[in-house]
């Protein structure tokens, strides 16, 4: 081989070897520089980790009283929208309840008597269909129910119609 060849490979290698030797460096540096940091950041934890947790302590000691009188004017406020409120909707409420039985008598009636097996009765305004004293009551006018096909008392739950319309 020629001075040049030998040169050229010597000085390959020379670089190689610093390549190596400065990646070497830059892994180990960095290696250091993570565990620093790591450990700086755990040192800064460990200092402030007091100072925050008193400062979420006082934080949380400054707003208890603002939480207790939110907590109670909801509380008045609630009662008092009851007060007002409740003289309204509880009469509403009852007269509901009285409307929807009144709606709902004619339905009953005819449902009421097919159950029973009285389909004379169906949409009579005279139907009782209540037990008492263990026996049915079917109407005033006959208690048991009607013997005929026809009832000569029935008469309609809404009424005749108009023969005006």
């Amino acid at each position: 081989m020629s001075d040049f060849e030998d040169w050229a490979r010597e000085l390959s290698d020379v670089l190689d070897q610093a390549a190596r030797a400065t990646e070497a460096w830059a892994e180990q540096t960095l290696h250091g520089a993570v565990e620093a940091v790591d450990s700086l950041a755990d040192d800064i934890e460990k200092q402030l980790r007091p100072t925050w947790e008193r400062w979420a302590e006082d934080i949380n000691q400054a707003v208890e009283p603002f939480e207790d009188v939110l907590d109670h004017e909801a509380e008045r406020f609630s009662e008092e929208f009851s007060e007002l409120i409740n003289p309204v909707v509880v009469p509403l409420a009852g007269a509901l309840e009285t409307w929807l039985e009144t709606m709902t008598a004619p339905i009953l009636s005819h449902v009421d008597p097919m159950v029973n097996d009285h389909t004379t009765c169906i949409g009579c305004k005279h139907y009782c269909g209540q037990t008492h004293g263990g026996n049915m009551l079917v109407c005033a006018m006959y208690p048991y129910g009607p013997e005929a096909e026809t009832c000569p008392d029935w008469e309609s739950h809404w009424g005749q119609p108009d023969n005006n319309g």
